[in-house]
């Protein structure tokens, strides 16, 4: 008369445990049209470790059990009427799963009504595996119509078996410590610091968990935060944390009988010796049957494990003494088994527990037991450095206009290539060389295609110096030469005179040397190498007067704009002739004065001749004098 219960109540345990959260008191659903003779309204869902799980599975419980399989086993009962139902513990849960019932007691009354009930199931399920779950129950039942009439069967510990399994977790990250970072997958480059942390901890169980670390390196630790651990070299590290859950172990029990059993047939007197035995219905253990006219009994190794759920729990010891009448003997004139008291006994390492109630003793030793273990381990990987590149360029000075080519020297295989200029532009190349024609600091960031460790080279500036304009000329105006046009402040020229440096003289203008060759180079004075150079200029026979009959000789201003005054002038009554030719000694202008005796000093208006440069003679019957003049 107990695998009724197991038939239609017990399934819906096999389900996972939860870390830490309390399950919610869930409602049930009336599925009695459903399961008219007992069992579960819906499956539980399979888990995965790792993976929050949140599912209620609601059972049905009739008054009267008319399953034949179940009626079956009661020999001559015409039914069975179920009173009372109680869940009074739950072995081999996956670690990490909690389970509420919509009963705080755990008890149903099935005879009054209560017939629907329902179990929360929260958490993460821990580790994966195969779970094989131990279901223990007390039921009241009535077998009606029995050969000794109806029996009574209360508070009858009945077991039932059944397996879960829990797949692995799919996630790459740990779910049993951190790192600090955050990150799933530890890789860096030359070197890498990691923060670590156990993450679980035995809430059913307060304390009974251990941490086990392997660094990878040599390292160890048996706490739950050992901190920062550093990887200073490269290598591949395996960093492994085992995670121990433990519960209490009933390991050893003595059962003391000190009354309550006199009256009996078997025991007429108070004299005669009771046969003691113990029920722990949590437990599912019953030694009915193993009497020894004593009045104390003592079982050892029992390693009875108590299920992490119950384990903060006081254990509920009942201690008999055996009888032969019914409902447990076949003894009709026999009495029944005589309860001597309930020890609620909280467990204890490494005391010995005692208790004492009315009519009996128990002493209980208590150990620890591992019940699972997760297992977990990342590689830390620690990249070897990237090279720091060495840049080199043809040239690190250019002109504007000009390039240079930075190259990587020498390349580097299985690397890719990123350059930059001062910092904050990228350029659209992954080539190992740069054509750059801008001033700037330059760098190249070079990244192991495998590894992705990556270095920058040191910053190699290129300066690009502003040029003199494309082409110049040099102008005479009869006392000095100059440079035209001639660029902005900043700029400077080294003059020559026949092939030789003149020395001293960086400026605009040179003061005549006499006839010969000269020519001029302009440059920027930041950027000496940023060079035009001018046509070599042949001065000859521009002052070649006879004698000194005119003097005073200027032309001025020059450059002009086309207007520009000529000044000379002449003790001597004599002709004097006033020229001005272009460039190709075409006559623009001839004055001719004769007789002239004195000072001249007038205006020659040019302005709607060209530009350029034209020469102004002033001519006697001894001599000639030029003057270059520049109209702009």
């Amino acid at each position: 008369m107990k695998k009724f219960l197991l038939l239609s109540l017990i399934v819906f345990f096999a389900v996972t445990e939860r870390l830490s959260a309390q399950c919610t008191q869930c409602t049930p659903v009336d599925c009695a049209i459903q399961k008219p003779t007992g069992g579960l309204c819906n499956p539980a869902p399979d888990d995965t470790a790792g993976q929050p799980y949140d599912a209620v599975i609601s059972f049905y419980a009739p008054r009267i059990l008319t399953d034949p399989t179940t009626l079956a086993q009661c020999s001559g009962c015409s039914r069975v009427e179920l009173h009372k139902l109680t869940i009074v513990g739950i072995q081999g849960l996956p670690t990490g799963v909690s389970a509420s019932a919509n009963h705080p007691n755990n008890t149903y009354d099935v005879w009054a009504g209560d017939t629907s009930g329902c179990v929360q199931f929260c958490g993460t399920p821990v580790a994966p595996g195969t779970y094989y779950i131990v279901v223990n129950l007390l039921a009241d039942v009535i077998a009606i119509g029995t050969p000794i009439g109806n029996v009574t069967v209360n508070g009858q510990a009945q077991t039932y078996r059944d397996t879960i399994v829990i797949f692995p977790s799919v996630s790459e990250c740990p779910q049993s410590f951190s790192i600090g970072s955050g990150a799933c997958v530890l890789k860096a480059c030359d070197a890498l610091t990691v923060d670590l942390n156990a993450t679980l901890t035995n809430t059913n169980c307060p304390n009974l968990i251990s941490y086990n670390w392997s660094y990878g390196n040599g390292g160890t630790s048996a706490i739950k935060t050992p901190g920062v651990v550093n990887y200073n070299v490269p290598d591949t590290f395996p960093l492994t944390l085992t995670t121990t859950y433990y519960t209490y172990r009933v390991k050893n029990v003595t059962a003391g009988i000190t009354g309550g059993f006199s009256g009996d047939v078997e025991e007429l007197t108070g004299l005669s010796n009771p046969d003691p035995y113990i029920i722990i219905p949590s437990l599912g253990f019953n030694n009915r049957g193993a009497g020894n006219d004593q009045d104390a009994v003592t079982f050892n190794n029992l390693n009875l494990v108590i299920p992490e759920n119950n384990c903060a729990t006081p254990l509920a010891i009942q201690v008999w003494d055996e009888d032969t009448g019914p409902p447990q003997g076949g003894n009709p004139l026999g009495s029944p088994d005589d309860n001597c008291g309930t020890h609620n006994v909280t467990p204890s390492v490494p005391n010995q527990v005692q208790s004492v109630v009315s009519n009996s003793t128990v002493s209980v030793t208590f150990d620890t037991v591992a019940t699972s273990s997760l297992v977990e381990t990342v590689s830390v990987i620690v990249f070897p450095p990237a090279p720091v590149p060495v840049l080199t360029a043809s040239v690190d000075s250019i002109c504007d206009g000009d390039s240079t080519t930075l190259t990587l020297a020498p390349p580097v295989e299985g690397f890719g290539y990123n350059w930059y200029l001062n910092d904050t532009t990228e350029f659209a190349t992954i080539d190992s060389f740069l054509v750059v024609k801008v001033s700037g600091d330059y760098k190249l960031k070079i990244t192991n295609t495998v590894t992705g460790c990556s270095e920058f080279s040191a910053p190699y500036p290129i300066a690009v110096g502003q040029a003199a304009p494309g082409s110049a000329n040099i102008i005479f105006t009869g006392t000095q030469e100059f440079v035209s046009p001639f660029p902005s402040s900043g700029f400077a020229v080294d003059w020559y005179y026949n092939g030789n440096l003149v020395v001293g003289q960086n400026g605009k203008f040179l003061p005549y040397l006499g006839d010969g060759v000269y020519t001029a180079e302009v440059y920027n004075a930041n950027f000496p190498f940023c060079r035009v150079a001018t046509a070599p200029s042949n001065i000859t026979g521009l002052n070649d007067m006879a004698d000194n009959s005119v003097y005073d000789i200027s032309v001025y201003p020059n450059p002009n704009n086309g207007k520009f005054k000529v000044n000379f002038a002449t003790d001597q009554t004599q002709d004097i002739r006033l020229l001005v030719s272009n460039a190709i000694g075409q006559t623009v202008e001839d004055k001719k004065m004769n007789n002239f005796n004195g000072t001249f000093n007038e205006e020659l208006d040019l302005s709607d001749l060209s530009k350029g440069v034209y020469v102004v003679t002033i001519q006697t019957a001894t001599g000639k004098h030029n003057s270059k003049v520049v109209v702009q």
